[in-house]
């Protein structure tokens, strides 16, 4: 009776051994589903390199005279964002970002400066695409310096240019009469037509940085983007 007995339990033991290899081995095998899912994931991974230009309109002035410190910026793609033929994000995204120098025109001829760092982009479904860029300048700053900043902007829109008309002209009309060129007078002409009347204050005082609303403008990334695709916009 005890061989029956210790037999069964050393059969016992066999069964519950092989039974425990078995599940070992299944599960270091990875399931179809999970292969495929790692796959897909990979292949929807990609890296935008820095140097891309991303273009954007401003939905408000930017300038010296009133932004601050790590105030938060937000730029409007006006176009579809595809690189490699991939889209990235629409028209109607966000560009994010925060000032990170400014410096208000002074007294004595010293002009404003500006300068805002983009952080990340905001599809218009939400997702949250991390990012490094600044302005995109003549010299690779992306340092804004007033008298050359509305240089940096690539167009205005139709409301915008005819805001601005009014002093321009104001500008062109005066230029001459001072002595100077055609556009000279701008600044002049500008401050007059808004009711300045400090002439003296407008010669004297430097120009801030300004790109005003609706300008479109360039960003170049700075650092390289790593792109997971959500097939989300």
């Amino acid at each position: 009776m005890s061989k029956k007995i210790y037999s069964i339990i050393l059969l016992s033991a066999y069964i519950l051994f092989g039974t425990c290899l078995i599940n070992e081995a299944f599960a270091n095998i990875p399931s179809t589903s999970q292969s495929s899912n790692e796959a897909s994931l990979q292949g929807s991974v990609m890296v935008i390199p820095s140097g891309t230009t991303i273009t954007a309109v401003t939905q408000s002035e930017l300038s010296s005279a009133n932004l601050t410190l790590g105030q938060g910026v937000n730029l409007t793609l006006n176009q579809d964002f595809y690189y490699g033929g991939k889209l990235i994000a629409p028209s109607g995204s966000l560009v994010n970002g925060n000032v990170i120098q400014v410096k208000k025109a002074t007294h004595a001829g010293i002009n404003g400066n500006l300068k805002i760092r983009f952080t990340h982009m905001t599809t218009t479904s939400g997702q949250i695409i991390p990012l490094s860029g600044i302005i995109k300048t003549d010299d690779n700053t992306g340092l804004l310096v007033g008298s050359t900043a509305k240089d940096t902007a690539i167009a205005y829109t139709k409301d915008v240019a005819i805001g601005a008309g009014v002093g321009a002209l104001a500008g062109v009309i005066i230029s001459p009469m001072s002595g100077g060129k055609i556009g000279k007078g701008t600044a002049l002409g500008t401050a007059v037509g808004a009711g300045s009347g400090l002439v003296k204050s407008v010669w004297d005082k430097g120009e801030d940085a300004i790109i005003p609303a609706g300008s479109q403008i360039s960003i170049i990334l700075d650092q390289p983007v790593t792109y997971a695709s959500s097939n989300r916009y």
